[in-house]
């Protein structure tokens, strides 16, 4: 298992490695890390089939654009706010938003049938958004626990 601060600080220098949150740092405050990632790697997954064509599910753009809405925003905006007074915290609660926007934005132009514009922003901006949010919650995770 790769330390917390190694996996942050090899990623930050554009390294991709598998990131192993320790058991001891996976309680959030009431909310599973390895969850939070997952449910969001779902996602990118979801986006991508609906964009293919293969996903029988309808999403309201609007809806998945709204960080407060699934489980996790849900959990900063409301339990979360716990650790406002963490600078990590305002970081993640930003990069989470951002996600939703993109995933928003990807949405919308797949709606529009502006299906190379969607595919962009799946595989560019919301790879990179996925990224900078999980760099936000390690650095909480960090804060919080220590490395």
């Amino acid at each position: 298992m790769i330390g917390l601060k190694n996996w942050l600080e090899q990623t930050l220098q554009g390294n991709d490695l598998p990131l192993n949150i320790p058991a001891k740092a996976q309680d959030l405050h009431g909310i599973s890390v390895d969850e939070v990632m997952q449910a969001h790697a779902a996602w990118r997954d979801r986006l991508e089939l609906t964009l293919r064509g293969q996903n029988p599910d309808e999403y309201d753009p609007a809806v998945v654009g709204a960080d407060h809405l699934c489980q996790f925003g849900q959990w900063l905006h409301g339990d979360g706010q716990v650790l406002k007074n963490y600078p990590e915290f305002a970081e993640l609660l930003e990069a989470h938003k951002q996600f939703h926007a993109i995933a928003g934005s990807i949405l919308e132009n797949h709606k529009k049938g502006k299906l190379a514009d969607a595919m962009i922003l799946l595989r560019k901006d919301l790879v990179e958004a996925s990224k900078q949010a999980k760099i936000a919650l390690v650095k909480l995770v960090l804060a919080i626990y220590g490395g």
